[in-house]
């Protein structure tokens, strides 16, 4: 008798956990956007195969290609629906429209969990308090996960290394020795075509320009911003050396070394594509020497490192580390926290970078006994792209693997991953990563519409020579400013601040 109760109970508890199992080994909804130019489709992605076997959890896809039905897609939804998707992948998420979801109980508040279900990440928060400051919404809640860069991509100078050796000059590595190198360049004939048709610095207005202002202690992000060592929100227009920026690259336009069409070409325009055509170019800002030239010219230019201002070199970083949103929980049934956790966790792990990055080892990738790697198919194969690999932006959780990366066996790959790496390290955020709410986004925008468009029309009036730089009309343009709001913009930023470095005592 006691041995049929024991089987009775025995069968029932099995019954009894038939629907659990059932249910944890059933598809989950995965929803996201994935530009449609990848070619990718993630139900049969080698990426998501490779994760489910590592973890077990499988899923079924809802991927959109269009970020506006995404995005209308996702806000249809309410806490209730049935089919609501457990996870957002490339969830394409900002701060405010989190905030908003959250609000409403799709989301779920993931600063809670992180500690014990994703070490990988929370280990990161942890030795760099910006990626938690990133990413932790006004009142404490995490509800998105990021993508993580070791080391964010630049706006970078490049300067021409065979026109300096033509012409035997050193790589500059002061303000001065840029600018003789700028005047050889314009004067003496590097390209060797017998014409005068060398373009000495290439810029895209105001936004490449400001870049250069580093050269004399000037660093500000895109709203012109940046916090000094008291922290105290600063607007650089307003600060002393201005002046001193603007009267250099006018005296450069003056002079015919800064490009005449700096304020009305594109990238698109400037580029060169044909690797046969005769080199103009001396220097010119961009994250990489292809965006503007042939591949086979590359490796004819060098990063040059940031010029010393005072004994100081300091550099303006494009962006900071963390990229916002690549990952959300929704409060959806279903949804087994730990387990869902623990698989985007590995992402923020060198292994994981590598398997969304690269692929596996002896599959996608060989490593040689010196300790290089390299793929084995053609580094632009698009089946490879499409159909291996999943981060190939900062669109996807996880972290780069920037330092794998750097392994590379292709030299000229490790070549410039060496120098924008040196850039890099003497990048700074000249404000940082703080999410804003929607009510401070609304009190920023019209006055950043009015003061920063103001302030590339004033660039631009100061370097063609319509304005003078002048104490009198530096006056008048810092008048403009106050007249535009820039003391209330000030404030405003201010308390961001202080709030984001919990400077404000809450």
């Amino acid at each position: 008798m006691r041995k049929s109760l024991i089987m009775l109970l025995t069968l029932l508890l099995l019954l009894a956990l038939v629907p659990a199992v059932s249910a944890q080994d059933s598809p989950l909804r995965l929803m996201g956007y994935e530009e449609a130019d990848s070619n990718r489709v993630w139900a049969n992605h080698r990426f998501f195969e490779r994760m489910e076997n590592l973890s077990g959890l499988k899923f079924e896809f809802i991927q959109h290609s269009d970020l506006a039905g995404y995005r209308e897609a996702l806000n249809a939804y309410q806490p209730d629906d049935p089919d609501l998707p457990q996870v957002l992948f490339k969830a394409r998420l900002d701060p405010v429209w989190a905030q908003q979801l959250l609000e409403r109980g799709l989301l779920v508040d993931l600063a809670p969990h992180l500690a014990e279900h994703a070490p990988n990440l929370h280990a990161l928060m942890q030795r760099d308090p910006a990626i938690a400051r990133a990413i932790t919404l006004p009142g404490g809640a995490i509800p998105a996960l990021p993508y993580i860069a070791d080391k964010p991509g630049q706006n970078i100078l490049w300067v021409n290394k065979a026109w300096l050796e033509e012409l035997k000059l050193p790589l500059p590595a002061s303000l001065e020795q840029f600018e003789q190198a700028l005047a050889a360049f314009k004067t003496r004939d590097p390209n060797r075509n017998g014409r005068q048709d060398e373009v000495p610095l290439s810029a895209l207005g105001p936004y490449d320009l400001k870049y250069l202002a580093h050269a004399w202690g000037l660093v500000g992000n895109d709203f012109n911003l940046y916090v000094d060592e008291e922290g105290q929100v600063r607007f650089m227009p307003l600060a002393e050396n201005f002046g001193a920026f603007l009267g250099g690259l006018a005296s450069w336009y003056e002079q015919g070394l800064l490009d005449r069409d700096s304020f009305t070409a594109i990238d698109s325009l400037r580029r060169v594509t044909d690797a046969k055509a005769t080199n103009r170019f001396g220097a010119f800002l961009a994250p990489l020497p292809t965006v503007v030239v042939p591949l086979e010219w590359t490796t004819q230019y060098h990063a040059l490192l940031p010029f010393p201002h005072e004994g100081q070199a300091v550099y303006r970083a494009v962006a900071g580390r963390v990229y916002y949103g690549a990952f959300a929980l929704t409060s959806a049934s279903g949804v087994d926290l730990p387990r869902l956790l623990s698989w985007v966790d590995r992402l923020y792990a060198p292994e994981g970078a590598i398997l969304a990055g690269v692929g596996v080892e002896g599959e996608d990738y060989v490593v040689d006994g010196d300790g290089s790697w390299r793929l084995l198919r053609e580094p632009g194969d698009r089946v490879y792209l499409s159909e291996v690999i999943i981060a190939t932006d900062h669109a996807a959780p996880g972290i780069a693997m920037d330092g794998f990366q750097r392994s590379f066996s292709d030299p000229l790959v490790r070549s410039l991953s060496e120098q924008t790496d040196q850039v890099a390290a003497a990048s700074i955020l000249p404000f940082p990563d703080i999410p804003l709410t929607q009510a401070e986004m609304d009190a920023i925008a019209p006055l950043q519409a009015q003061l920063g468009l103001y302030v590339d029309e004033s660039i631009a009036r100061f370097v063609l020579g319509e304005w003078q730089v002048t104490p009198e009309q530096l006056t008048a343009f810092q008048e403009r400013l106050n007249e535009l709001g820039v003391e209330q913009f000030l404030g405003i930023w201010q308390q961001i601040y202080d709030r984001g470095m919990g400077k404000d005592g809450v």
